[in-house]
């Protein structure tokens, strides 16, 4: 068929509506429609029919079951259709004249003709027809072809062109209708397949933005599993250095940066220093400063400044500062490291690849920094409170030495269980025998004395359990003592207190200043029973020596 027909240029309809198989089912059921129409006309003009047409009749008929039943191209049901259509108007013509029903059998050809084939086939039935009719008129009038249906009509050169006329007139009017027609729906068809169109880009749009989303949803949760994978294993580091490095390692395997710097920030904030690096350049540059000045207003002076990150790229050139050491930068993320809103530190991230960072990227990572920032200042005040609990632990281990020593130089208390009872021991400079136990009084670090243990009988080894149960003992033993010596402390100290205040309440109970001199020398006499007890008030006069100071009075006590 002629490429021209509309409808087999419309990719709509090739895609999705498929006019070949429109046009296929429609003819299928006309076919089928005729198969069973055509049976009573067949009956109804068997009576009036001649033998020929008879015959006629009954092989287009099977000719019409075959192309209906078997399974027939659609190009020979459609010129097998026309076929007929013509066959059976032409006859009746060539029969009847133009007083029969042959002219509805044409028009219907070239109405199908319209219908099932393109453009150029309706015209040519239609001419075809007309060129037919006029043909048989003509014959008819001169006489040379003559009716062979019985009792027609007779047909004058006015029928005739009446007759012609109207069918000319007829066609051309079903061909322009149908002209109209098929090019407003092939109109309609081109709409739709503009908006088809358009809907299609939208919804490829839509499904791009949507697989864009994904992608970037995809890479966030990555991201957020990197960083929680991270951040649980920097938070059960408890040395800053292992921290620092095992940081930028971690951050620069997982994210894919070729080069990741971690800096700290001095007290005064005036110099930060690499810490730690992912890159073998990186680390040959460890212990570098660098110098925060606010005049260069630097990415790094921004990034301490205003607590944020900076993100720079090659291809912007905004903000992008390019560092001699590292060449293959492209992409740079600086991020604070902040705690409590004070910035300890940097996480300087370097890429190879160009805009690499995005706003979400810096997100993700400066949660991760933040929680960096955390586990250092966590790890700082641990290191700290260790430092300060093993000063603590010395002092404490010095003062107990001093005290009990101080204790056992006035005294040197021993006791040593015998079958007679426990009696105390005066001297313990003895010569230790081997099969003793020997198991010493710990206390803070410090020795403050000891146990010996001794067998009845057969001197046998002692066992380590034994030992150790001994050494659990003695430990009892020493915070006993230490308990001990702590309570008598207190109630030296209480009764002193007591006294004190003793005193300060019967001088304060008069206003009188010798009755205050007296009861205080009393006071003091009998507490301490003393012999004598002298309370003077006034400065006393010295010739040999200006005073350097002024006195109110003097005690002496004797």
């Amino acid at each position: 068929m002629n490429s021209s027909n509309p409808f087999n240029k419309s990719p709509f309809y090739a895609a999705n509506f498929n006019y070949k198989d429109w046009r296929e089912r429609f003819i299928l059921a006309i076919l089928r429609i005729i198969c069973v129409l055509a049976i009573p006309m067949i009956v109804l003009s068997f009576p009036t029919a001649s033998v020929r047409d008879r015959f006629l009749f009954i092989g287009m008929y099977l000719v019409l079951i075959a192309i209906t039943v078997l399974s027939t191209p659609y190009s020979i049901r459609a010129y097998g259709l026309l076929t007929m259509a013509f066959v059976v108007g032409t006859n009746a013509i060539l029969a009847w004249g133009p007083w029969a029903d042959g002219s509805l059998f044409l028009l219907a050809g070239i109405v199908l003709s319209s219908l099932l084939l393109d453009q150029q086939t309706d015209l040519f039935a239609l001419g075809i027809s007309i060129v037919f009719v006029i043909g048989v008129a003509f014959l008819q009038q001169v006489e040379i072809y003559q009716f062979s249906g019985v009792n027609v009509p007779v047909t004058t050169s006015s029928d005739w062109f009446v007759y012609c006329i109207d069918f000319s007139i007829i066609g051309a009017l079903l061909v322009a209708a149908l002209r109209q027609v098929k090019d407003a729906f092939a109109r309609v068809i081109q709409d739709m397949q503009g908006a088809f169109d358009a809907l299609a880009a939208e919804r490829a749009q839509l499904e791009k933005k949507v697989r864009e989303r994904t992608d970037e949803l995809e890479t966030q949760t990555s991201q957020l599993r990197t960083s929680t994978n991270v951040a649980r294993v920097v938070a059960e580091i408890q040395n800053i250095s292992e921290l620092l490095e095992t940081v930028t390692q971690l951050i620069s395997e997982k994210f894919g940066y070729y080069h990741v710097g971690l800096y700290i920030l001095d007290e005064k904030k005036k110099t930060a220093f690499l810490q730690a690096a992912s890159s073998v350049t990186g680390k040959q540059l460890i212990g570098q400063g660098f110098r925060m000045e606010p005049d260069r207003r630097s990415p790094i002076t921004l990034v301490v400044a205003q607590n944020r990150h900076i993100i720079s790229s090659d291809i912007d050139n905004v903000n992008f500062m390019r560092d001699v050491n590292f060449p293959l930068t492209r992409s740079r993320m600086i991020l604070p490291l902040t705690v409590r809103g004070n910035v300890l530190g940097m996480l300087d991230l370097h890429s190879d690849q160009p805009q690499a960072f995005n706003t979400q990227d810096a997100e993700i990572l400066q949660t991760l920094a933040d929680l960096v920032a955390i586990s250092f200042d966590n790890v700082r005040l641990i290191n700290e409170t260790r430092s300060l609990v093993g000063q603590l632990e010395i002092n404490t281990s010095i003062q107990t030495q001093r005290t009990w020593k101080k204790l056992t130089s006035r005294q040197k208390p021993a006791y040593q269980y015998t079958p007679a009872g426990v009696r105390p021991i005066f001297s313990t400079n003895r010569k230790d025998s081997d099969d003793s136990l020997q198991v010493p009084l710990i206390l803070h670090g410090q020795k403050i004395g000891g146990i010996k243990l001794k067998r009845k009988g057969v001197a046998t080894e002692w066992s380590d359990r034994e030992r150790v149960l001994v050494e659990k003992i003695a430990d009892q033993i020493a915070l006993a003592l230490e308990n001990s010596r702590l309570v008598d402390e207190a109630q030296k100290s209480a009764m002193r207190d007591q006294m004190i205040a003793n005193i300060s309440t019967r001088v304060r109970e008069t206003l009188d200043i010798e009755s205050v001199v007296r009861t205080a020398a009393t006071e003091l006499r009998r507490v301490f029973d003393l012999k004598e007890a002298e309370i003077s008030v006034g400065s006393p006069q010295r010739e040999s020596a200006a005073p350097t100071r002024k006195h109110t009075g003097a005690l002496r006590l004797k």
